[in-house]
C-alpha cells in the first residue's frame, strides 16, 4: 500500500502541474464583457474626433451588449433593447500577439487595458451596397448601387468599449 502512495504522489504533481500550465493558456479575453461605450470617427480611416451621438441615443432606450469569449473558441453576443433580447452563437479567435480577435469571421484591431477588466476595438468597415431589405448586394461602387436603387453604405471606421463583467 504504502509502494503504490508513493507512486501516485509523482503522478498527482504531475497532474496538477499540467492543470496549471492549461490555465495560463488561456486568453485574457476569456470572460463576460458588456459594451460600456461606442462611436464612429470622423473619417473612415480611423482619424478625426469620435461621435458617440448613436450610442447616446440608443442607451436613451436602454441598450446592452453582453458578449461572452469561451475558451474553446465560441462565443455568444446578447443584444437587448426596449424589453426585446436577441441572442446568436458565433466563433472567436485572438492574434498570437494579442492585438487583434477575428470574431465572426472579421478581424478588428484590439487594445487591452493594462489591468486585463476592458479592452477597446477598432474596426474598419468598407463601404457596400445595400438593398432595401437590408441585404448586401453585389455593387461595388456608389453608382451602380443607385442606380439600381439601393442604398450605398459609406466606409466608416467604429470604436468599442467593453468591460469585464
Amino acid at each position: 500500500m504504502k509502494k503504490a502512495l508513493l507512486l501516485l504522489i509523482p503522478l498527482m504533481i504531475f497532474i496538477s502541474c499540467e492543470d496549471e500550465k492549461e490555465d495560463e493558456d488561456v486568453s485574457a479575453f476569456v470572460g463576460t464583457w458588456d459594451l460600456t461605450f461606442m462611436g464612429e470617427y470622423e473619417n473612415a480611416d480611423c482619424t478625426g474626433d469620435l461621435d458617440s451621438t448613436n450610442w447616446d441615443f440608443v442607451q436613451a432606450f436602454g441598450m446592452s451588449v453582453t458578449m461572452t469569449l469561451n475558451d474553446d473558441g465560441t462565443a455568444e453576443m446578447t443584444v437587448s433593447i426596449l424589453g426585446e433580447t436577441e441572442t446568436g452563437n458565433t466563433t472567436w479567435s485572438e492574434s498570437s500577439d494579442g492585438t487583434s480577435l477575428t470574431i465572426n469571421g472579421e478581424s478588428q484591431n484590439v487594445s487591452m487595458a493594462s489591468d486585463g477588466n476592458s479592452f477597446s476595438v477598432t474596426a474598419i468597415n468598407p463601404a457596400y451596397c445595400e438593398d432595401s431589405y437590408g441585404e448586401e448586394t453585389s455593387s461595388t461602387d456608389a453608382t451602380s448601387c443607385q442606380a439600381a436603387g439601393n442604398y450605398w453604405i459609406e466606409a466608416s471606421c467604429s470604436y468599442m468599449e467593453y468591460t469585464k463583467q
